[in-house]
């Protein structure tokens, strides 16, 4: 993975995963496991130990620890009045990212010819297009009085890239 990738995933997590209060209520739990912990191995010197003052130290650490676990409960009870607040930079990025996003599915889609044949497979075509189909065929039909000149007349008036290419094929001057 290079930098730039790298940079691309970081900003994406840091607009999509901004949320406070899954953080907050994610180290609680962290918290809580360590007190947890702490209260155990207390626990296991409180029963292990011959000596006064180590009892009555694991004593004290089981008491804090267990303290911790309810300040981690508190924690965990006022969560839900938490509200999370995007700031107004990761809201326009996210935005600009949903617009790029559209953008190259539109240039995609229009590259490939994707929306190109959505418009035949529907019936939707351009009056131009199908007027100069008519045209073509037409000149192309043996008991119609329509020419290839004609057709030419009819292309280079209904379409201006192909009047230029035309004039330029032919060396002409407007």
């Amino acid at each position: 993975m290079d930098l730039q990738q790298a940079g691309l995933i970081f900003l994406c997590t840091l607009v999509l995963g901004c949320s406070a209060s899954q953080q907050i209520a994610e180290e609680a739990n962290a918290i809580s496991g360590h007190a947890h912990q702490i209260h155990r191995l207390a626990e296991q010197i409180r029963h292990t130990s011959q000596e006064v003052e180590s009892i009555r130290s694991a004593t004290e650490i089981q008491t804090e620890a267990s303290a911790i676990t309810e300040s981690v409960g508190g924690i965990h009870k006022a969560l839900p009045g938490v509200k999370d607040v995007v700031p107004w930079w990761a809201t326009l990025l996210q935005w600009a990212l949903i617009a790029a996003a559209g953008a190259a599915l539109v240039w995609v889609g229009t590259a490939s010819g994707a929306f190109s044949a959505i418009r035949v497979a529907i019936g939707w075509l351009p009056r131009r297009k199908v007027d100069e189909a008519h045209m073509a065929a037409a000149t192309l039909a043996q008991d119609k009085p329509e020419t290839l000149r004609e057709w030419i007349a009819m292309k280079r008036a209904s379409d201006k890239e192909f009047d230029a290419a035309w004039r330029k094929a032919n060396k002409e001057t407007p």
